[in-house]
């Protein structure tokens, strides 16, 4: 048996790859108040080298995970994980609806408020068109046409 593994040949808990077995690499963040004071240190780090450009993938890595969704599996532990997370997405949510107004920045914080805070791109299209309605050699127009209901429309 390999150094690290069990007896069924998976790598034993605490091994560098023993995620996704029975335990997986123990958590990160014990609390929801550790978790709270690393993203603040994310957001002060930010301000510091890129001058506040904060995102979701920016602060996974600076927290330590490996992807966004490692992230978002801490909502699942309790509701004060959740509750941190989901202050930060807002955090997030209202920079970019500030970052609207600003001058040069228009598409990026469109883009992050269309895919993650639920905002909508809405156009309302008319068409005018004018149908015709032929009985033999007579046209008949119909309430397009007319702008109101014909007789045979009520």
């Amino acid at each position: 048996m390999a150094k690290g593994k069990d007896d069924k040949g998976r790598f034993t808990i605490g091994h560098l790859w023993s995620i996704g077995n029975n335990g997986g690499r123990p958590a990160k963040y014990e609390t929801a108040e550790a978790l709270h004071e690393a993203i603040g240190q994310y957001l002060e780090w930010e301000e510091k080298t890129s001058k506040g450009k904060y995102t979701l993938e920016g602060a996974a890595l600076f927290l330590g995970f490996a992807s966004v969704q490692s992230m978002y599996d801490y909502e699942k532990r309790d509701a004060k994980f959740s509750y941190i997370i989901n202050r930060y997405r807002l955090f997030l949510t209202h920079y970019h609806a500030q970052r609207i107004t600003w001058a040069g920045s228009y598409q990026g914080s469109a883009f992050w408020l269309k895919n993650f805070a639920g905002y909508k791109d809405e156009q309302t299209v008319n068409q005018n068109q004018k149908i015709i309605a032929k009985y033999g050699d007579n046209d008949v127009p119909t309430s397009r046409e007319t702008g109101g209901d014909t007789p045979s429309d009520q």
